[in-house]
Order: structure tokens, then sequence, then C-alpha cells
């Protein structure tokens, strides 16, 4: 079985989306997460489900949210870069991605 492992950038993405859709609706943020749980349950089922987004890097859509989940594969490890809004410029996630940026 695979392991998912999150990098601190990522775990700040999901508490700032988090936070952002909670101040948007009460609730929602708990919507959010659970689709985010969903997603992070078919990565551990089918780990190599997303496409190739930049270099070794995959994104998995979130269903119903404008944001991707970014990780690459190493041995049995889905490690998570970022959960993105992909309502930004595609560059500013590549440079992010590449340790440009916050």
């Amino acid at each position: 079985m695979s392991e998912l492992v999150f990098l601190l950038s990522a775990d700040g993405d999901i508490q700032r989306a988090y936070e952002f859709y909670e101040a948007y609706q009460a609730g929602r943020g708990e919507v959010f997460m659970r689709h985010l749980d969903v997603a992070f349950g078919r990565l551990l089922t089918f780990p190599e489900v997303a496409p190739l987004f930049h270099e070794a890097y995959r994104r998995l859509l979130v269903h119903g949210f404008p944001y991707g989940i970014f990780y690459t594969l190493e041995g049995r490890r889905i490690i998570v870069s970022g959960v993105m809004d992909l309502r930004q410029d595609p560059n500013l996630i590549r440079q992010r991605l590449r340790g440009g940026g916050a």
C-alpha cells in the first residue's frame, strides 16, 4: 500500500483553503475537506491516476472545487507538495513546484 507524505507547503495550502471556504460560507470548508479526503483516497488506491503536469509532478483535480493536488511518486510514497487554486497562472504553479515561491 502507498503512503501519503505531506510537505509543510501542502499542509499550509490545505489550511488556507479550508479557512477561505469557511469564511465564505460556514460548513463549506468541511465540504472541501471531504472532497479532498476522497481525492487522497483515490491517490492511495491509484497513485498514477493523475496526468503529469510539470516534470515529475502530477496534478489530481479536486471534484467540485478549483483546486489541484500536486504530487510526485517516490517508490511507494506519494509526496504531496501542494494543494493549489487552479485559477492562477500555471507558470506561477510551476515556479512554486520548482521551489521558487510560497
